[in-house]
């Protein structure tokens, strides 16, 4: 199966997120309406990854026709997987580019808090875990930890979340048994955390609409926070990252005392944790994790680059090799290419492949804002 030289309209997935998600990626793409969407909290909608649906026949994001895939966090099932028809309405990303492998996982999220956790460098050899570097380009302001706070002692650090990790486990033992019930355990669990507080080893930060945030080449802790008085969305931002699963690239060390509905807990990886972690002073340095505009790109990695193309009226623009994904942070537009053309609304993508050498952007009722991704 080939691609025609033109670009190609993504279905974007979103996943259910009921203890965390929201309505904000809903309202970006103005799907709030959607009767199958309602009351549906979305923590997370997959804009590009190996796996992604190009529409052969839908062009226009505002089509009554065009609709996401729906699916939830801990399975790739597809709660309205008959949608569209394969080999008719859709092509799979996976089949019809060379650069397969070199596809990244790009994301919107909205997070009202996740686990401490790292990824493993860049040519760290384990037998479980893989590197993944990722990147966050906020939406809307924020608050994370970064970094280990400088004069930190780890060895201590390492000791608050064994007893976290410890006293999570006798509580998940006494909920399974019927001893306590979630809600008190949650209680008991919250007060330990607090006594024992482990954000005092790690910096605490505020991010800023627009700000860009680098965990760099791995080893560094990372976490978002959750504030839901001064920011209510949460964290809301615009992920790239290698298209590595959580299971295989994801080491947590603590996470914030939370149960699922059973009274079991997620497992973590503390040892491992530490044993990764970078540490040093000069790489724990915030200066290098918040890197600043440059003309038009928002981020330079080995696998993948970010630009921010702000538009008045048109711009050409070549893939020099390299596929491209445009996502429409505000405006409206038309992207042409070759044999054909697609109309993107705001909070929607399209993918140009590689084989296309040169496409346009026309704006559509004033300026616009396109995020670049390409490698």
């Amino acid at each position: 199966m080939t691609l025609s030289r033109k670009p190609y309209l993504i279905v974007p997935k979103l996943i259910v997120q009921p203890t965390w998600g929201g309505d904000y990626i809903l309202n970006l793409k103005s799907w709030d309406n959607q009767n199958f969407l309602k009351d549906k909290k979305i923590g997370q909608s997959y804009e590009l990854f190996s796996q992604s649906k190009l529409l052969v026949r839908i062009t226009d994001s505002s089509s009554v026709n065009f609709i996401p895939e729906l699916g939830n966090p801990d399975t790739d099932e597809i709660d309205n997987k008959n949608i569209y028809k394969k080999n008719i309405d859709y092509i799979s990303l996976s089949q019809v580019t060379e650069l397969t492998n070199k596809i990244p996982l790009i994301k919107i999220n909205q997070s009202n808090g996740n686990s401490f956790q790292i990824h493993i460098k860049e040519g760290e050899t384990d037998v479980r875990w893989q590197p993944k570097m990722e990147s966050w380009y906020y939406f809307e302001d924020g608050l994370v930890t970064m970094g280990i706070k400088k004069g930190a002692n780890v060895n201590d650090y390492k000791k608050v979340c064994l007893k976290i990790d410890e006293k999570m486990k006798l509580l998940s033992n006494e909920i399974i048994s019927k001893k306590i019930t979630v809600d008190d355990a949650k209680k008991i669990a919250q007060d330990f955390i607090k006594k024992i507080n482990p954000w005092q080893f790690i910096n605490v930060i505020k991010i800023n609409k627009n700000q860009i945030v680098d965990s760099g080449n791995g080893g560094i802790h990372h976490s978002w926070e959750e504030d839901l008085i001064k920011f209510p969305n949460g964290n809301v931002l615009y992920e790239v990252q290698q298209d590595v699963m959580d299971p295989i690239s994801t080491l947590r060390a603590f996470d914030k005392g939370k149960f699922k509905s059973d009274g079991t807990i997620r497992e973590l990886h503390i040892e491992d944790y530490f044993k990764y972690l970078d540490s040093s002073e000069e790489n724990n340095d915030l200066s290098k994790m918040f890197p600043l505009k440059q003309g038009t790109r928002i981020i330079t990695k080995k696998y993948y680059k970010l630009d921010l193309l702000e538009i008045d009226t048109n711009l050409e623009q070549n893939t020099d090799g390299s596929f491209v994904h445009l996502f429409v942070k505000n405006g409206k537009v038309t992207i042409s290419a070759g044999e054909g053309e697609v109309i993107l609304t705001k909070g929607h993508s399209c993918f140009i492949s590689e084989i296309i050498k040169s496409y346009q952007i026309k704006t559509i009722d004033g300026k616009a804002e396109l995020l670049k991704t390409f490698i």
